[in-house]
Parts: structure tokens; C-alpha cells; sequence
């Protein structure tokens, strides 16, 4: 009788390789902190840019896949000059519509209140185009082997989902928000590539409805026990009366209890959505797929939160110097909580289509809420 395994090559497509995704830790990541938060004193905040390129390349760097790292082209001029465009173009002039408000809201404060809110208007729509800009931006500046990756669409469409699932938000007292969040990865995702190779996302939001509804109960929940809790206590203050007429001030013990129940709600709700983080990210990358190969997420809850934790201390203690490190240290989690299975024609895949001019992320950076 032959032996079957003869014919195990039969089931190996021919051409095709097996993705291995590790990290290397990159060197220097603490010597680079110092260095960019000294240049960006004496520069007083433009070397922010460069800084922030050079902490790009590093991690990128580290990424590893089948052994060669991904390489980040990217310059410092790039996002400087993105975002001084965003400045003059949108800052400035919401800058103005607050100080407008600013002098009427004594005088007309009906007019104050329509500037103010359609400048948070104006930034909440502004959100979705920046988050699609910035992706598109890195993705084109991302390589590996070569070969730069890329993301096709339409930011306008992205930042219309952006916003009317936004709107939708309140309306249904949070509980759009899974199927937000798998509509709006879908839309990114579905239009990323590898060189002229797409990635493909199809994920139902209905698995993560059970993680959601123990964050919303829990939330729910851990909200009504604190209000009860801080009223309780402080409850028999203000049934009294000082001479001054005015209730007394609290004992300490009291104001110690209060923070003592603030904390640990939020510790509380932390540890609940951390779970349901973990659930998310795991849940995208099971329904992700480049080629013949799909993605596996290993987060937990305990990981992110130790993340958190320690990261949140790491800014604190050293007064945000260490920043870079902490995104090191975020992105070395996803990288080792994320594996590739199955195989993928690299040799096919031929170069895409250079994408995006010689600016960067201007609204990601101008509202800050680009990570790395």
C-alpha cells in the first residue's frame, strides 16, 4: 500500500507561500523618546513631524513578515505640510467661528449656541474623512518586499457611514454600535490591498451583540450603584445647614469613599468592555482574508487591559516622553496576537498604483486622535 503521504503535495497550490507574522523588538525605543521630545522644545513643536516619522519606521521595522520587515516611506515634510494645509483650511476658520461665538454668547446667545454647534457639527464630519485620509496615507508609505499596499474608495462615502450611523447612535441608546463598528471595518478593509491584490472582510455583528449587552447592563448598572452610592453619602451633608447657610463641606472620609466608588466603576466597566474589545478584534480577524489565507486573533481581556494600565502609567510617569514606547509596546501586542493561515501567490502579486500626494493626515493630526 503507498504511502498517502506522496500525495500531499497535491494539496499545496503551487506557487504559493505560507505568511508568518512576528515582532522584533526595535532597538533604541527609549533613546528616541529623549531625543524627539528635546528637538521638539527647541523647535518649539515642528520637529513633531519628523519625530514622529522616525518613531513610524522603527515600528514598522519590527514587523516582521516571514522574516522581512515592513518598511514605512513616509517622510516628516509630508505630515508637516498636511497639516499646515488642514490649519489654514479648517482650524483656523473653526478657531474664528469659536471666538465669534465667544463674543455673542453674552448678547445673543442664540446665535452663540447655533456657531458652537455647528462647529462640533463640522468636526464630527470631519472625523470620518480624516480616518480614511490617514489609513490611505500609511498604507500607501507601508511596504514589504517592494511591493506598497494601498487603499481604493471613496473617503466621502466612508465619512457619509461615518456620520449617519453616528446620528444613529443615541437614537438607539448605543445599541447600533456593533453593527457600526463591523460596517465602518468593512469599509476599510474591503478596500485595502496588497500591490494589486484586494483583502476581502465579511462579518456578521451578531456575535458581538453578547459581549455588547453585558457592557451596556454592566454599564447601566455600575451608573445607577455610583450615583446611589455618592448620594448616600452625601446625602446627610446637604441636609445640613453651616452658619453661613450654605451646606458644610464633606468630611474627608466621605470624599475618599466617593473616588473610591468612581474608581472602581470605572475599573469595573474597564474589565467589561476590555472583553468586549477582545471580542471585536478577535471576531474582524477571523472574517478577514487576503488570498488563500485568513487571519486568527488571540486578544483577551486581561491583555488589553494590562495594556492599558501599564501604558497609561508609562505617559504618566514620564510626562508623555515615552509615548513612542508605549505605541511600541501596543503595536507588539497586535502583531503577537494575530497569526496567518493558509498560503498566498506573493510571487503573482505585482505592484499596485501609487497613491496620495505629498500631504499626510492633516485631520488626523489637527483633532489628534491618529495613534501612531
Amino acid at each position: 500500500m503507498q504511502d498517502v503521504r506522496q500525495f500531499s503535495h497535491l494539496d499545496v497550490p503551487t506557487g504559493t507561500e505560507p505568511l508568518n507574522l512576528t515582532w522584533q523588538h526595535p532597538q533604541g525605543m527609549v533613546g528616541l523618546s529623549f531625543i524627539n521630545i528635546f528637538f521638539r522644545i527647541i523647535t518649539l513643536g515642528i520637529y513633531h513631524f519628523w519625530g514622529k516619522t522616525e518613531v513610524r519606521r522603527r515600528i514598522w521595522s519590527a514587523i516582521r513578515l516571514n522574516g522581512e520587515p515592513l518598511q514605512y516611506t513616509g517622510t516628516g515634510k509630508e505630515l508637516f505640510l498636511g497639516f499646515l494645509v488642514v490649519f489654514g483650511v479648517v482650524l483656523l476658520p473653526l478657531f474664528i467661528l469659536n471666538l465669534i461665538a465667544g463674543v455673542y454668547a453674552l448678547d445673543n446667545p442664540s446665535l452663540s449656541g447655533a456657531l458652537q454647534l455647528g462647529v462640533s457639527a463640522l468636526i464630527f464630519i470631519l472625523l470620518g474623512f480624516g480616518i480614511y485620509r490617514a489609513q490611505r496615507f500609511r498604507l500607501s508609505r507601508t511596504r514589504w518586499r517592494g511591493i506598497r499596499g494601498g487603499l481604493d474608495g471613496s473617503a466621502g462615502r466612508y465619512a457619509w457611514s461615518y456620520i449617519w450611523t453616528g446620528l444613529l447612535v443615541p437614537i438607539t441608546l448605543g445599541w447600533i454600535i456593533p453593527w457600526r463598528a463591523t460596517k465602518l471595518h468593512g469599509l476599510l478593509v474591503n478596500n485595502m490591498r496588497f500591490g494589486t491584490r484586494p483583502l476581502q472582510f465579511a462579518a456578521p455583528s451578531g456575535p458581538l451583540y453578547g459581549r455588547f449587552a453585558l457592557l451596556w447592563v454592566g454599564g447601566v448598572m455600575l451608573y445607577a450603584a455610583g450615583i446611589f452610592g455618592v448620594i448616600s453619602i452625601l446625602g446627610p451633608s446637604f441636609t445640613q445647614q453651616s452658619a453661613s447657610g450654605k451646606p458644610p463641606l464633606p468630611p474627608l472620609q466621605d470624599i475618599l469613599a466617593i473616588f473610591a466608588i468612581v474608581f472602581g466603576a470605572l475599573l469595573l466597566l474597564s474589565i467589561i468592555s476590555a472583553s468586549y474589545q477582545a471580542k471585536m478584534l478577535n471576531h474582524f480577524a477571523a472574517h478577514t482574508h487576503f488570498e488563500g489565507a485568513k487571519f486568527k486573533g488571540t486578544a483577551t481581556a486581561g491583555g488589553l487591559i494590562w495594556l492599558a494600565i501599564s501604558n497609561f502609567l508609562l505617559g504618566v510617569l514620564s510626562l508623555g516622553i515615552l509615548a513612542p514606547v508605549a505605541q511600541a509596546r501596543a503595536a507588539r501586542y497586535r502583531v503577537e496576537n494575530l497569526a496567518i493561515e493558509g498560503r498566498v501567490p506573493l510571487a503573482a502579486i505585482a505592484q499596485g498604483a501609487a497613491q496620495a500626494g505629498g500631504y499626510g493626515e492633516g485631520i488626523a493630526q489637527a483633532f489628534d486622535f491618529d495613534a501612531v
